[in-house]
C-alpha cells in the first residue's frame, strides 16, 4: 500500500565497456546531453541495464514535456525545467563520464492556473477527487466531498485516535508492548517477520505505520487504541477493519464471504469478521487482485485534510513527505495509499512564510491504475502552492 515514484537505478546489471573516445563529462553536463538529444547512445551509460531502460523514458518525457530548457546546478537535487514542465532528479556518473544510476521524480506539467491543474483531473477515467485548502479555507476542490477508497491512508484515523488517548494519559509514546502474533498482517512493511514476543514502543509502531505504511504496526495499534475509538472518529467507516481483515476478505476463494460482508448489516459485518479471527492469514498469491472497492476504507478529500491536520505536528507523519521536496517547504506531513484499483496522497504544508497547505487526491477505477500519470497531476498541484 506504498506509492512508488519513477525511478530508474543501477544495480549492478551486466557491464558496458568504457569506451576510451568517451567523453568526459560532469553530472549536469551529462543529463542536459541526455534530456536534449533526439537519439540517445547507449555508450553514454555505465551498465546495459540503464542503456535498456532509459533511453524510452526520456523519450516519453520530451513527449511530454517538449524540449530541454536548461538544467539547474545540483544542490543537492538536481532539475532539469522544459518548455511545458519540470522535474527533479539524482544523476550520479563515472570518472569517465559516464551515467551510472539515474532517479527521476514525477514531472510537473505546467499550468496556467491552480484552477487549470485540478481540472487535468478530469480526464482521469473512473471516479476522481481533489481538496486544496489553504489556513483553513478552500483554495480549490474537483468532488471534494464525494467519498472514496483511499487504502493507507485510513491510517491517519488510527494515529489521531492514538493521539487523542496518549493526550488523556491513558497511552504513552515511549510504552512498550510485547509482539503479539494476532497482529501479523501482509506486507507493506516488515513488522510481519517479527518474532513474537519482541519489544515495540508505541511511538516505533506509530512512525513504521506512517513512514513505510507497515501493516503489522496498523493492527498493532488498532488492537491498542480499540476498533470502537476508530469508529467514533469515522462512523462511516463501521466496521472499522484491521489490515488482516481485508486482506482475509480479499483472498480469491472468499466470494461468498465477500458478498455476505458487503450486503450484510454492521452485526452481520461484525459476526463475519468474528469469524475471521482464527482463519489463517492469505499469502500474498492467494490474493484476488481484481479492484473490489466496496471492501476499503472510505473518505472524502475534505475529510482527509482534516484528519491531516488533527495530526500534522506528529513527528511520525513527517519522515516520508512523498512526492514533495522537503527543501521547498518549512514543513511536509504526508500519508498515502493505494490498493487494487484505489490511489490516495495527502499532504500537509507549512511554506516559508507560515502559511499552511493541505492537497488531498483520490482516484478509483475498476481496473488497474496509472500511478504514475496520477503523481504527475498531484505534482503539478504541489508546484502552485510552491
Amino acid at each position: 500500500m506504498r506509492i512508488l515514484m519513477l525511478a530508474l537505478v543501477a544495480a549492478g546489471f551486466w557491464g558496458i565497456a568504457e569506451t576510451a573516445q568517451a567523453e568526459v563529462l560532469a553530472a549536469e553536463e551529462a543529463a542536459e546531453r541526455l534530456f536534449s538529444a533526439e537519439e540517445i547512445d547507449h555508450e553514454w551509460f555505465a551498465n546495459q541495464g540503464l542503456s535498456s531502460a532509459v533511453p524510452r523514458v526520456v523519450k516519453d518525457l520530451q513527449e511530454q514535456l517538449g524540449t530541454l530548457q536548461t538544467i539547474e546546478p545540483c544542490a543537492p537535487k538536481c532539475l532539469a525545467r522544459f518548455e511545458l514542465g519540470e522535474f527533479t532528479f539524482d544523476i550520479a556518473v563515472t570518472s569517465k563520464g559516464l551515467i551510472s544510476s539515474l532517479w527521476i521524480d514525477p514531472p510537473v506539467v505546467y499550468s496556467a492556473s491552480l484552477g487549470d491543474a485540478i481540472a487535468k483531473f478530469e480526464e482521469l477515467p473512473g471516479e476522481v477527487s481533489v481538496y486544496i485548502s489553504g489556513d483553513g479555507q478552500v483554495l480549490g476542490e474537483l468532488n471534494g466531498d464525494s467519498v472514496l477508497a483511499v487504502g493507507s491512508t485510513f491510517k491517519l484515523v488510527v494515529l489521531k485516535a492514538l493521539d487523542q488517548l496518549i493526550g488523556a494519559g491513558k497511552l504513552d509514546w515511549q510504552q512498550v508492548v510485547e509482539f503479539d502474533d494476532a497482529w501479523r498482517s501482509l506486507p507493506s512493511g516488515q513488522l510481519q517477520d517479527w518474532p513474537s514476543g519482541a519489544p515495540l514502543t508505541v511511538h516505533t509502531l506509530a512512525s513504521l505505520m506512517i513512514s513505510t505504511s507497515d501493516n503489522t504496526a496498523t493492527d498493532a495499534l488498532i488492537d491498542l487504541v480499540s476498533r470502537g475509538s476508530l469508529e467514533t472518529i469515522s462512523p462511516l467507516n463501521r466496521p472499522f477493519l484491521t489490515t488482516r481483515e481485508l486482506f482475509q476478505l480479499k483472498r480469491r476463494d472468499a466470494t461468498e464471504i465477500r458478498r455476505a460482508f458487503v450486503e450484510g448489516n454492521f452485526d452481520e459485518r461484525m459476526r463475519i469478521l468474528s469469524g475471521l479471527s482464527d482463519k489463517p492469514l492469505p499469502a500474498v498469491g492467494d490474493l484476488n487482485t481484481d479492484p473490489l472497492l466496496q471492501i476499503e476504507w472510505f473518505f472524502s478529500g475534505e475529510e482527509l485534510c482534516k484528519l491531516m491536520d488533527a495530526v500534522r505536528h506528529l513527528d511520525m507523519v513527517q519522515i516520508n513527505p512523498g512526492i514533495v521536496l522537503k527543501s521547498d517547504w518549512e514543513e511536509v506531513a504526508y500519508k498515502g495509499g493505494s490498493d487494487f484499483g484505489a490511489l490516495n496522497f495527502t499532504t500537509a504544508l507549512t511554506a516559508t512564510d507560515g502559511k499552511r497547505y493541505c492537497v488531498s487526491a483520490t482516484w478509483n477505477h475498476n481496473v488497474a491504475l496509472d500511478e504514475t500519470a496520477f503523481s504527475m497531476l498531484y505534482a503539478g498541484l504541489l508546484h502552485h502552492l510552491k
